[in-house]
């Protein structure tokens, strides 16, 4: 019953403030945020691992909350828009309290203008979070702390054509000396030309070029340099089909070369392509198909390749409720450089391949603007050619935020 207070608490203060108003007209918000999470498998463990050994624990679930205070803006100004905001949050487990931590959520962004036809966008993004033990795997509490800058903009010289340029900055640090190896610094340029017609479609051509390392040079007590230069070159569209349907899409052709340990080199292609289709006023089908090299935050020392499609639907009942699905289905190869631990003890070595499917639905109820009630029900499947990689996880949420 305990764990259940918080949850209740914000229930009640949400049904006792329906005149609540954010400040400034709407431009800025405090809020106060309420979730509570029962996860079947917590640290993603296989049915093949006992896990009394694992954690020591009799069971592979549990419940936690998570405690939130934030506040956000969005504030015009002539040709300008300047948003921001802070989260802070406290997740507490039942059972596994080892995991307890504080995080945050932060963002700043500058939508700058000098001119309608001169436009950009600059901000930062500073964030701290559990590391995703999907992917890590292990049961030691890992924070991982991501800090992204960026700087943009687009000049229109006519209404035909279009020029970008951007630059990128990620950082992420994992505070378990263990993964120190997984910390990554990297910095990406892109330069882009488009074709817009009447209708606002366009295509464009675009070169890129990402180069990234980890800031610890040793791995398993040997010198390791992880640096790589990454340069692509592709084609990127937004087609309108009709009132009803729209293509966005971007396809390259991607080279990337490490320092150290070539056979991770690779060079072929990347894509990325939804199909937003609204039928109706009230129904959203969001549909993305890829072919990626595997995201900042899994393992650097292996070379991954991710392939799949997500299904995303939408349903506006009314205009205070929603229901929401996504739906993915994903293929990510992985080409180690030296034997990979095994959960249960021992190595193996070579490439292997891990399948998730995975389907939720979620249901929310805004009664008042600024006060929001939110379920979801989740299924992560993870099927594997890593011996005791597999695992089957439920997850279920429930939700309660007011804002002022």
């Amino acid at each position: 019953m305990t764990r259940l207070r918080p949850f209740v608490a914000a229930l009640v203060a949400a049904f006792l403030a329906p005149s609540a108003h954010a400040f400034y007209n709407d431009r800025f918000e405090v809020f106060a945020d309420e979730t509570m999470t029962w996860d079947s498998n917590v640290f993603r463990l296989s049915r093949d691992l006992d896990p009394n050994t694992v954690t020591g624990q009799g069971s592979r679930g549990d419940r936690f909350n998570v405690h939130s205070l934030g506040a956000t803006m969005d504030l015009p100004y002539s040709l300008q828009r300047f948003q921001a905001g802070y989260t802070w949050f406290a997740t507490r487990y039942h059972r596994f309290s080892q995991l307890d931590f504080n995080g945050h959520d932060a963002h700043a962004n500058w939508l700058w203008a000098v001119t309608p036809e001169l436009t950009g966008d600059a901000g930062y993004l500073d964030s701290t979070s559990l590391a995703n033990f999907a992917v890590f795997g292990g049961t030691t509490k890992d924070l991982v702390t991501a800090r992204q800058a960026y700087v943009n903009g687009t000049w229109a010289p006519t209404p035909s054509y279009q020029l970008f340029g951007g630059f990128t900055r990620n950082e992420r640090e994992h505070s378990d000396a263990a993964r120190r190896a997984n910390d990554v610094e990297s910095n990406a340029a892109e330069a882009r030309f488009s074709y817009v017609n009447a209708a606002e479609n366009r295509i464009g051509v675009s070169v890129r070029r990402e180069k990234g390392h980890s800031p610890e040079t040793i791995f398993q007590g040997l010198p390791f340099d992880n640096s790589y230069t990454q340069d692509s070159t592709g084609v990127v569209t937004r087609w309108t089909v009709s009132g009803h349907s729209r293509f966005d899409g971007r396809a390259d052709y991607v080279h990337r070369k490490y320092e150290q340990l070539s056979q991770r080199d690779y060079k072929g292609p990347s894509f990325r392509v939804t199909h937003t289709w609204t039928p109706t006023g009230k129904l959203t089908f969001v549909t993305t198909a890829y072919r990626e090299i595997a995201p900042l935050d899994d393992v650097q020392t292996a070379f991954v390749k991710t392939t799949g499609v997500t299904f995303k639907p939408r349903w506006d009942v009314t205009y205070k409720i929603s229901v929401q699905g996504s739906f993915d289905y994903s293929r990510w190869d992985y080409q180690p450089v030296l034997p990979v631990a095994l959960p249960g003890g021992g190595f193996q070595a070579g490439n292997y391949q891990h399948r998730y499917r995975t389907g939720g639905i979620s249901i929310a109820w805004r009664p008042y603007t600024h006060v929001l009630f939110q379920a979801g029900l989740l299924r992560d499947v993870r099927t594997s050619t890593l011996f005791a990689a597999d695992y089957v996880a439920n997850v279920a949420t429930l939700e309660a935020r007011i804002g002022f």
